[in-house]
């Protein structure tokens, strides 16, 4: 019930719009100067995407291909269900409903994710049968290896853009983390003077180590299922020390400090599912912020610093 209650409140909070239009103004911004990026440097990143793939065998070419068009399914499927299930149940509730539609959405498509991710993995070996040694064969190599090479393309522009987005959070996060403290928690006793913790060796090594890794483990990137999990563990990596030290240096006394990074599987478990976030539609853009968010109701829950629900009030809050 505590994890919930942290989840639920980290939830909330996203959604104020005092708070949500902090992520908008960070996260549209960027995205848009991704897209331009990409736009400038599509053609070579994909002549050299596409000159690694030579090099892999087709057999795991076309294994991977599969992987990544039933992802792309996936992905489709979420927002076709969520579509759908929307446009009966929007003129039923949301008259009534303000910000509440928010938590609709954001456990709607949790949901969604979960329940197609689950269909798909139960039925692995009929979809990889039907695409792999069907729909693949009919293609040529060099087209299923310019496939590949697309979505390669898009995977890299992605993960710098989740990348961009966590160190600009990372610069900000006072006056981020500041805005929820005056609605949920205006009587906690703040530090007056930051505590070491050694967060920004931290972050700079953790984004060293991820950008080093993912070079690393590029060819990996190719073999079905692993390629998955080391995405996961890569942006475990990156969310679980940086968020919870440079938390704990504004708002956690040196003996709290001390105490709560002894919760290590506790801090993994976290990072580990803002990992699994990045790869939602739509609340991938809001991961960092939300892991952020989760972090710093954690550590709050463990100094016992109580929230004012009576916040929701005040703040004219209403579903």
């Amino acid at each position: 019930m505590y994890a919930y209650g942290v989840f639920l409140r980290s939830l909330r909070d996203l959604i104020r719009w005092s708070v949500l239009r902090e992520v908008l103004i960070t996260g549209l911004p960027l995205l848009l100067i991704w897209i331009g990026i990409g736009w400038i440097i599509w053609e070579p990143l994909l002549k050299f995407t596409t000159h690694i793939i030579s090099w892999v065998p087709f057999s795991m070419v076309k294994a991977n291909g599969a992987l990544l068009i039933l992802f792309l399914l996936w992905g489709v499927a979420v927002l076709i269900s969520y579509s759908f299930v929307t446009a009966i149940i929007a003129p039923l509730f949301f008259r009534r409903m303000k910000r509440g539609y928010y938590y609709y959405s954001f456990t709607t498509l949790l949901i969604f994710g979960a329940g197609w991710a689950w269909y798909i993995l139960t039925h692995w070996g009929v979809f990889k049968s039907t695409i792999a040694d069907k729909l693949l064969t009919w293609l040529p190599f060099q087209t299923v290896a310019e496939g590949s090479a697309i979505l390669l393309n898009f995977y890299i522009l992605y993960s710098f853009y989740i990348l961009t987005l966590f160190l600009v959070l990372s610069m900000f996060r006072r006056p981020f983390l500041n805005t929820i403290l005056d609605i949920d928690y205006p009587e906690a006793v703040i530090n007056a003077k930051d505590i070491e913790t050694g967060h920004a060796f931290i972050t700079l090594r953790d984004t060293l180590i991820f950008i080093a890794l993912s070079i690393l483990l590029f060819p990996l990137l190719f073999i079905p299922i692993i390629n998955v999990l080391i995405q996961l563990f890569l942006w475990a990596w990156l969310y679980r020390d940086t968020n919870f030290r440079a938390t704990c240096r504004i708002y956690c006394q040196e003996e709290d400090f001390n105490r709560l990074k002894e919760h290590k599987f506790t801090i993994w478990s976290i990072a580990f599912f803002a990992s699994i976030l990045n790869f939602v539609p739509i609340i991938n853009m809001f991961t960092p912020f939300f892991a952020q968010l989760i972090i710093f109701h954690w550590i709050m829950g463990q100094r016992d610093i109580t929230a004012l629900d009576s916040s929701i009030k005040r703040e004219g809050y209403n579903g």
